[in-house]
């Protein structure tokens, strides 16, 4: 079948996670993405261990050519292969690509139809347009470090998964996607953006909704809702399991299902203010009735009577759930696994195509897709302007 994104070109002149991940999520839609590097590999080739790469997991689905932007040949190559391109997603820090002549005030003249993408650290404008952008930073400044923890704790802890990149890199997409859009009726390209920093700002939409509404400032809650109890992870005979109870219906169903009806209606619990004013004294409770069995069982009683809950899985035991095994989220593209765009479209799916290119794997061919002839790009080569296929070897 024909993918949603068939026939259109994308150019990755990214690093790192954000950026790669946005032009990722469009190749994986179907997109043409040509990843544009240095001849010595981008950064992430060289993030290793245990047979894991970095670079390859937000890299996959693309074909790969090494230019040395550095270079005015370098540059020129990209600028030719932007006269047929659609789209164009970048993150370096602003100002960068402009000196080199490949900015988007520069590629849209040439390309009018350009879509030009830059995700960075912390926009293109404003005090901070200079400063380089990490997740970790983003997350900190951003409040969201502030409230995620466990309960009571000073310690400071991040959300794990980098979702500063990665909110950054989805922002980018919906971007991009729109402007396509805006471009089929106008004709013209326009220049989209996205920043690590307002995209942690975005994840916050809850807490910061309440601070505007009351100035209340949120606090660590560790698993717990912030508006529900018990809605949160609950210790049983073998771990932990997760409920979601945020309604009297489920409270009642949820004490049925525990074999303890008439805790539904004691003092205390019997309202949803009075579950969240005694929450501590609650999961004292529920907690000496659920270390009767395992976390399993109790899933499976409360799935049947309709509470939310499942278990605290760790990877592993994640992958290898049933579900996930249905829905496909797992796919396999020369001999490696990799984690599918979780994006189901029914007449046009998503397909992982290629795995992760090496360095310069597609120099020769995507060049002379655009008009180069051999003895150009071997001239190219040989000044160093370009470079073709460098093997590294991924470790066992």
């Amino acid at each position: 079948m024909t993918a949603a994104l068939s026939g259109l070109k994308v150019l990755d002149c990214t690093h790192v996670i954000a950026g790669a991940y946005c032009s990722l999520v469009l190749a994986d839609l179907g997109a043409d993405v040509i990843k544009i590097e240095p001849p010595a590999g981008e950064s992430t080739r060289g993030l290793r261990g245990g047979g894991f790469r970095a670079y390859d997991v937000v890299n996959r689905n693309k074909r790969a050519i090494a230019l040395d932007l550095a270079t005015e040949r370098g540059a020129g190559v990209v600028r030719k292969l932007t006269e047929t391109a659609d789209v164009f997603v970048e993150n370096y820090r602003p100002g960068s690509l402009d000196r080199m002549g490949l900015g988007y005030a520069q590629l849209s003249k040439i390309n009018p139809r350009l879509v030009y993408c830059s995700v960075s650290g912390f926009g293109l404008d404003g005090p901070y347009r200079e400063r380089g952008g990490f997740d970790l930073i983003a997350q900190a400044m951003s409040g969201l470090m502030s409230f995620v923890g466990e309960q009571g704790s000073a310690a400071p802890c991040s959300t794990a998964v980098p979702i500063s990149d990665l909110n950054a890199g989805l922002f980018g997409v919906i971007g991009v996607l729109a402007a396509l859009q805006s471009r089929q009726a106008s004709g013209q390209g326009q220049h989209v953006e996205a920043s690590l920093f307002e995209s942690a700002m975005a994840a916050t939409i809850w807490e910061t909704g309440r601070f505007l509404t009351s100035g209340e400032l949120p606090t660590r809650t560790g698993t717990r809702h912030r508006l529900a109890a018990p809605y949160e992870a609950l210790e049983t005979a073998d771990g932990h399991m997760v409920v979601g109870v945020n309604s009297q219906r489920l409270w009642r169903r949820f004490c049925e299902a525990l074999g303890e009806p008439g805790l539904a209606e004691e003092a205390g619990f019997d309202s949803a203010a009075g579950r969240m004013q005694n929450r501590d004294a609650l999961q004292v409770r529920l907690e000496a009735i659920l270390s009767r069995d395992t976390s399993a069982n109790w899933v499976l009683k409360l799935e049947a009577v309709g509470v939310p809950a499942g278990p605290l899985n760790d990877i592993a035991q994640a992958w290898a759930d049933p579900q996930i095994k249905a829905r496909g989220l797992l796919a396999e593209v020369d001999g490696r696994r990799f984690v599918r765009t979780p994006i189901k479209l029914h007449d046009t799916p998503v397909a992982l195509k290629r795995g992760p290119a090496e360095v310069g794997e597609h120099t020769r061919e995507v060049l002379a897709e655009a008009g180069l002839s051999a003895n150009e790009i071997d001239a190219l080569i040989a000044a160093g302007a370009a470079a073709t296929e460098r093997k590294q070897e991924v470790p066992a």
